[in-house]
């Protein structure tokens, strides 16, 4: 990370996008099990296309996941294709509830500190996925 890195807006946009992945990946599965393909689009309609994460992106976030027992995942063949489906497990039901509660607590002052930069939260210029 350099100087420069911390001017551009990129950096922030991965940076933001790795975290509100893992929020939303979580919260999708809250509603339902799915697969990872499915789970990428879910994550882009619900965060209104601010982050659209990537293979690279969700298949590392489930299999650290797995691994920390809070999702589980299992194999379905669908039209010939072989699925990973995953689905939210206690411990991951409480990993959610705890991580709405720490974005809850934060969006209030991240709002406060975007005006303060001459930014609208809700502004086109605000998406992760656009560049200034």
């Amino acid at each position: 990370m350099t100087a420069t890195s911390l001017r551009d807006q990129d950096y922030w946009n991965k940076l933001i996008a790795k975290s509100a992945t893992r929020f939303f990946l979580l919260a999708c599965l809250a509603r339902k099990s799915m697969h990872g393909y499915e789970l990428s689009r879910a994550i882009a309609d619900d965060c209104n296309q601010c982050c659209t994460p990537t293979d690279a992106m969700i298949y590392p976030t489930i299999k650290e996941l797995s691994e920390a027992g809070l999702i589980v995942c299992h194999e379905e063949v669908e039209s010939g294709r072989r699925r990973k489906v995953c689905s939210l497990t206690g411990p991951g039901r409480e990993a959610y509830r705890a991580a709405a509660a720490a974005w809850a607590r934060v969006l209030p002052a991240l709002d406060e500190a975007v005006a303060g930069a001459g930014s609208s939260p809700t502004s086109p210029s605000s998406k992760l996925t656009e560049n200034p």
